[in-house]
């Protein structure tokens, strides 16, 4: 978000931005940021193999529901899900 608190900086997204400025441990966030790196910036500097995937996904999400709430609700639950997947899996 433009004049946001919290933004991009360097070649970290905002979501890597927030877990490094809280200093969060989690692993599971640690993929997470990944993934969201590699879908936000495009350069593939991580090469998550769930980018293409979840890129689809959301998309999905987009074209099926105009509405904005719907939308935050799907994307929470599908990000949910992804985060408790990388919490269980080791690596």
């Amino acid at each position: 978000m433009f004049d946001g608190e919290f933004t991009h900086a360097g070649d970290l997204c905002t979501f890597e931005v927030l877990v490094t400025r809280f200093a969060l441990r989690d692993q599971a966030l640690k993929r997470m940021a990944e993934l969201i790196h590699d879908l936000d910036l495009k350069d593939a500097k991580y090469g998550r193999e769930e980018a293409a995937g979840l890129e689809h996904l959301i998309a999905g999400i987009c074209m099926a529901h105009p509405e904005d709430e719907v939308r935050l609700e799907r994307g929470s639950a599908v990000l949910d899900d992804l985060y408790e997947l990388f919490r269980r899996k080791r690596g």
